[in-house]
Formats: C-alpha cells, structure tokens, sequence
C-alpha cells in the first residue's frame, strides 16, 4: 500500500504573509489610510482569476501592515505623546488601577489607566509607585504626581524598556508625591475575580512552600521575581526552559485537569467544554504570558475538534495560535519566549516524529523486553532533547550569546521530575487546612526538590555551555536555512553526498560572510551605570582594558545591566587588564561580577587598596580565578604594542587620607588622539599633578574626576587638561546632587561637546588615532571630529 502524502497545512502561508506584514509595520512607519487603501485595491484585483491567489496574499501581508500601524497611531490626548513633548512634569491626576497592587520593599506598584491630568482628558496606561498601602485593583484615585517618560537604553545592546513597557501597552512612569485618595471604585467583576485568585495562590505558596515558593510560583503562575541563584544554574543546566509556565506544564496541568472534571462530570464532551474553560482562566491567571495563551489556544482547537468530530491538523492549530495571538498582540510576534515556544512546538509535530526510524532498530538488540523499551526510550528522549536545542540555539545565541546542550542530559531527569513537581505543587495548593495530609505531600514534595536541585546543579556543570557568543540576525537566517535543507536532504535525498556537499558550501558560506574583521581602530566606551565609574578601551591589537567596574550589585545600572550586554554581543569573554582606580564601591563594586563572567589575565589596584578590609574578600577570589595582581604605587606604564597607556597618579611621593585623592590617573595615547581618566580625583590630587607631571595634562577628552563634583576640576586643571570633549560619569538624580552647578559651570564653554552620563546616556569613540568619531546612546549624538590636537 502506497503512503499518502501528507498535505500542507492551509494556514501556513496567510500567516506567514500575516506575520511579515507585523515585521513590515515594525520596520516602517506609514499612515494607516493609505496602507487601508491598499488594501482595498487588492481585494479588487483579487476578482481576477490568474492574480487572485497573490492579491488575497498580498492583501493579507498589508492587513498585519495595518494591525500595527493603526497601534502606533496615537491620539493627541494619549500620554504616550504627552511625555514625548515634555518627558518629566508634576501635575494633579485621576485614574483607575487596572491591576493587582503589588509590594516590594515597602513600595507599592501597579498600572494606572489615566482619566485626567490637571483636569484634562487623557488617555493611556501607565505604571505607578507609591509607599501608601491600602491600594487595590478598581480603586478610582487622584494625587499629585511625577510623570516620568520611560527612556530608551542609555548604553550599547540595553534592555530596551520602552519597547517592552509599549508591547504590555504601558506608555509612561510615575510615583506619587502627595497622599493618594480614593474617590470611587470601579472595577470588572471577573478580571477581579482573577486577581484575587492569583493573591491566593500567591499566599498558599508563600506559606506552605518555604524556601521552594520562589520556585513554585514560577512554574505555577509565571511569577519569577522570587527565583534567586536558582535560576542561573537552570540556565546553565539548560534548563530555565521549567521556568516558564510552557506547553509543557499546561499540558501537565491540562491532564490533571481534566482526570478531575471527568470524575465529576461523565460526559466527556461537556467535560472537554469545561476543560477549555479551566484552561483560559488559568491563562489569565498567568496575565495571558504567549507560551502559555499559544497551550491553550492549541488544545482548546484541538478540544473543539474532538467536540464537532473533526480531524484536527497540529500545524493548522499550531499557526492559527500565532494569528489569534498575533492579532489582538501583534508586538509578541518580537517577543523570546514566543519565538522560542513556537519554533519548540514545531520542531516536535514536524521533525520529532520521523525518529521513530532510528528507535525501530533497537528492536533487534538482544537483551530483555523492558531493557530494550528503557533503552529505546532513553535514546528517543536525549535525540529529542538534542534536536530541540539545536533548533533552538540560533534563538538563544541572537539574544543571550549563549550555546547550550548540557540541557541534552538535563532534560532526561527534568522534564520527568517537573512533571511530578508541578501537579504535586497544584495539589498541596488547593489542599484545605488539613495538617498531616499538607505535611504528608509537602514531604514528598520536598524530596523531589533535593533530587531535582542535586540534578540541576550536576547538569549546570557539564561542559556544553558556551557563552559570550557573537551572533546577528542574519546569521540566524542562514542558520535556520541550513537546517531546514539539512533536515530536507535527509529525508529527501538518499545519496548522502548531496547532503554532505550542501553542508560544506553552506559552511563555506558562513565563514566567509562572518568571518570578524580586524578593525586597527581605537574604541572607548564610558558606560552610563548611573552614580559610579565604567568604562571598556578596547586597543587596535584587539586588548581589551576595564577601568573601575560601577557601582554595587543592588544599583540600577549595576555592571550586569549596564555594560554586560555589550560584551556578550561582541564576545568580549577575556579582559586582559581591569583597573580599579581606588577604594569606593562605586568603582570596585561590580568587580564580583567581573571574576564570575570573564577571564582576568591582570587586575591593577593601587598599594592604598590592598591596604583595605575589603582587599582581603576579593584577594581570595583572585587566587581563585588565577589572576595576576598588579600593584600600582609609583608612575608607571602598562605595555601595549599600538597605544601608550601611562599611570600619571599616584606616584611614590605622593599620600593623602582622602581616599578619592589616591585615585588612578590614567592618560592613553593613540597617535594624535589622547584622553584622561581621572577616577575620583579631587583639587588636592589635582594641585599636585599640575606641579609634578603639568606636560602630560592636555588632552582630547577627558572622564571628569569625582562625577562633577564641586571638590574637583579646579579652573587650573581645566586649563591645563584644556579638552575638546568632557563625559562626567554621573546620574542627574543622587544623594550628593552631582554633577554640580559650579563645575557645570566651568566645563560650560565645551557646550554641546560636555557629556552626562544621566543625560545623554553612553559615550562610545571610535578613533584611528588621526579622526574620531563620538556617540551617545541616549541623546542619539554623533560627533565626527576630523582634526585632533
């Protein structure tokens, strides 16, 4: 009997053109009008018969276009153009919480749909902070207000919040400044319904998971913010795929579900008709996050076919997930955990299933029956696992630099183990105050949680995990290319070959168009890490230089945030000098992460700081990490074969209580370019420098000393440093009110050539040592600077 062939899915190709018109709209921004007109047209031509086909594709490729035009139109009310015009202003507002009210550290945050700014009519959605309590979902208030814009990332490869706070619909930030009172209550009787479920199970797990409920709330609701080094080991595992609230748990939960609701209700279509149901309000339950809205969506077509007798196609199912999702949330589309989740879900109903091939054979293996079906499923479960991990490394690389198959092996007790952990957590949930029958699962539960962490932790130190991994989008492209004719040639073609010719040249072809050039400029970036010093020199010769490290691991812009991903991006993995300027966490304070992430061939501090308590923790991670120490306590140089890189302060005469006076002054050399670092300097160290070392002064740029504070750059050593361009390492908003007036003041003749870091975000440039090129993150500045001193 001949096979049938199997047909493609009638969806595929709407949505495909569906989903490239959401990429087109991303990309270009037209008036909806015309791109509606088009449409139109379209539909016209559609009528005749040779064109139709192309004119209803085409038609549904402008339609996506349109979906995310007529969202990025917004009326001359909204605040998302209020804050654009004017991005901080304190006014009196009304609005309506259209959230759960959550607290943190004694803070109190929800989203607030605005009614009113000083007694206007305004729309959109924003997120509020306060310190009162006794806030909840509906509540109408009124306050006094900062209304803030959110900005976008202030350095290289960023998180970008805006984006994010835009795709959940949320278009600026506040905090109040006054009491907020209450002046009404309006609120839908569901959506609260939801949210008081959520507080309860939040609450459960709180109370009867202990340690574990940061991690019971992840796979149970999707709320990570209690995870804490446990999800960097699952990610090393490659694991962190079980934190997410996945395909995977709701197809767990769908069949405890539905166990459930068959032994309450007998007749299984209504019982599948109940489950659809359970399913979407488990789905608002975890605030409709895509891999869980794509489950649901799935099996509850699925569901609908069993119901109306019709054969489901999983493909149909699966791209008809995508357009539902896609058009009430067409920015999703560009969200990870779709991306991941979709091409998971295909990968398993198109390629999984032609492995039964390759297990059929073990059939011949001559060793007992449950050997054999242990060992087939064995097998069947690490090609799955290591199919799923490729197909989804191009994903990870784009976004996380980061190639992982220790999840291969991790896989092979973690998903099983998550399978009992998740149903186990449900029932110890629901379960009523009844003490030994808690203790009893809890017990067990717990049991499965060491064997769970004991696994991930052995996992998480396999050596599959490569990170700090340079990739871009079009190497994901061709990467998916090559696995798609990988994937055709083997089931196609039975000359092996054409498969290994075609492999090669599509290597080839890599290597050639990706192959990293070796640029012979000089490149500095001054990192925006708010009130703290950080900046990369990256020479011709390729070494890399880390002066100071930002602030501590609690700051907002704390070197994990702030200057991290622009090392990944570039596959920075090595950093062969870091140099510490002096005793101050604001500059030493991101050093941790600096030894955990990358090989340091050199640290350089000064004797002053080896002198301090805190010299001794980081002593021990040192020799942990075999680095070499570097102690600075005279004027000296580091080698470098293209750049001249000298130690200016302090020299072996020089001594001063003040901490910030026993700074590093680092002056480079690039040909005609040169630039000063002055760490946190003040007048003192700066008197003694234009005494004793006044001709290597003058520069082109300099990092001003102690973040513009008032005690440093004097008008004499402003004078003698005489820059063309100033950058002060500083937010505009901090403790010490820095940078200060009178130093703004005295740099104020360099104008637009004076750089914040609150202000205009990072500095990068890029010089080859004859003309230079300055950028700025936030501000979007670019300076070309054809002649240097």
């Amino acid at each position: 009997m001949k096979r049938s062939k199997i047909q493609p899915s009638p969806l595929i190709m709407p949505v495909i053109f569906w989903i490239s018109g959401i990429i087109l709209g991303k990309q270009f921004q037209v008036p909806g009008g015309y791109i509606f007109l088009i449409i139109i047209l379209m539909l016209i031509l559609s009528f005749i018969k040779k064109i139709r086909i192309y004119m209803i594709l085409l038609s549904i490729l402008f339609s996506g276009f349109l979906n995310v035009s007529i969202r990025a139109d917004f009326p001359s009310n909204h605040i998302y153009l209020i804050v654009k015009k004017n991005s901080q202003f304190t006014q009196p507002i009304e609005g309506k919480i259209v959230s759960e009210v959550k607290e943190k550290d004694g803070f109190y945050r929800f989203i607030l749909e605005l009614n009113t700014i000083n007694k206007k009519r305004v729309i959109g959605r924003i997120n509020f902070t306060t310190r009162q309590d006794s806030l909840s979902y509906g509540n109408i208030i009124s306050t006094i207000a900062t209304i803030n814009m959110i900005k976008k990332p202030s350095n290289p490869f960023g998180f970008d919040y805006e984006e994010y706070s835009m795709s959940k619909r949320i278009y600026a930030s506040a905090y109040a400044l006054t009491v907020i009172n209450i002046i009404g209550n309006k609120s839908n009787p569901l959506r609260k319904f939801v949210i008081d479920c959520r507080k309860f199970i939040r609450a459960r797990i709180n109370n009867r998971f202990g340690k574990h409920s940061g991690f019971v709330k992840a796979i149970v609701i999707g709320d990570k913010t209690g995870l804490d080094m446990k999800r960097e080991i699952l990610t090393k595992a490659g694991l962190s795929h079980l934190l997410a609230v996945s395909g995977l748990h709701v197809g767990i939960l769908s069949l405890v579900f539905y166990f459930i609701i068959k032994l309450i209700i007998p007749f299984r279509n209504i019982a599948r008709f109940v489950l659809i149901n359970v399913l979407l309000f488990y789905a608002a339950i975890c605030s409709w996050s895509p891999s869980v809205t794509r489950a649901v969506i799935m099996i509850s077509l699925y569901l609908i076919s069993k119901i109306i007798q019709r054969k489901a196609d999983s493909n149909n199912i699966l791209v008809a997930s995508l357009l539902f999702i896609t058009f009430f949330e067409p920015e999703q589309l560009f969200s990870i955990g779709l991306q991941m989740s979709f091409t998971a879900v295909l990968v398993l109903l198109n390629i999984i299933p032609r492995l039964s091939k390759v297990t059929s054979h073990l059939g011949k293996v001559k060793i007992f029956s449950f050997g054999r079906l242990f060992l087939k499923w064995l097998i069947l479960l690490l090609l799955i696992s290591f199919i799923l991990s490729i197909f989804l490394s191009p994903i990870t690389l784009l976004y996380f630099n980061q190639f992982n198959l220790n999840g291969i092996v991790g896989n092979l007790l973690g998903i099983p183990l998550i399978s009992l952990l998740l149903p186990l957590g449900i029932v110890i949930i629901f379960l009523p105050e009844i003490g030994f029958l808690i203790s009893l699962y809890k017990n067990s539960f717990d049991f499965l949680m060491i064997i769970f962490d004991r696994w991930t932790e052995f996992a998480s130190k396999l050596p599959l995990y490569w990170k700090f991994i340079p990739f871009n989008l079009i190497q994901v492209i061709l990467a998916y290319l090559f696995l798609y004719l990988l994937v055709y040639m083997a089931v196609k073609f039975k000359k092996k070959k054409n498969l290994i010719f075609i492999v090669l040249i599509l290597l080839v072809i890599q290597a050639i168009l990706f192959e990293k050039s070796i640029s012979k400029n000089l490149k500095i970036i001054f990192f925006d890490c708010g009130l703290g010093d950080l900046a990369l020199i990256e020479t011709p010769d390729r070494k890399t230089i880390l002066i100071d490290s930002g602030p501590i691991k609690s700051a907002p812009k704390h070197f994990r945030r702030s200057a991290l991903p622009y090392f990944q991006k570039n596959g920075i993995s090595v950093l062969d000098w870091v140099i510490i300027t002096h005793a101050h966490n604001d500059h030493y304070g991101g050093l941790d992460c600096v030894l955990e992430e990358f090989e340091v061939k050199n640290l350089v501090v000064t004797d002053e700081f080896q002198a301090r308590k805190v010299w001794k923790y980081y002593q021990k991670r040192i020799e942990e990490e075999k680095c070499k120490i570097v102690t600075i306590s005279d004027t000296t140089h580091i080698p470098n074969e293209f750049i001249k890189i000298k130690i200016l302060h302090p020299d072996k005469l020089y001594a001063d209580e003040n901490i910030n006076n026993m700074s590093i002054v680092i002056r480079i050399d690039y040909k005609d370019f040169s630039v000063i670092f002055n760490g946190d300097l003040e007048d003192e160290g700066e008197h003694y420098l234009l005494e004793n070392y006044y001709e290597f002064l003058d520069c082109d740029v300099t990092k001003v000393g102690h973040h513009g504070s008032k005690t440093s750059s004097i008008p004499e050593y402003i004078e003698a440093v005489s820059p063309d361009y100033a950058f002060i390492p500083t937010s505009l908003k901090n403790r010490f009110n820095f940078p200060h007036k009178t130093t703004l003041e005295k740099y104020s003749y360099l104008g637009e050539n004076l750089f914040i870091a609150g202000k205009d975000g990072a500095l990068q440039i890029e010089t080859n040592g004859i003309t230079a090129e300055l950028k700025t993150f936030l501000t979007n500045k670019i300076i070309v600077e054809n002649k240097l001193k």
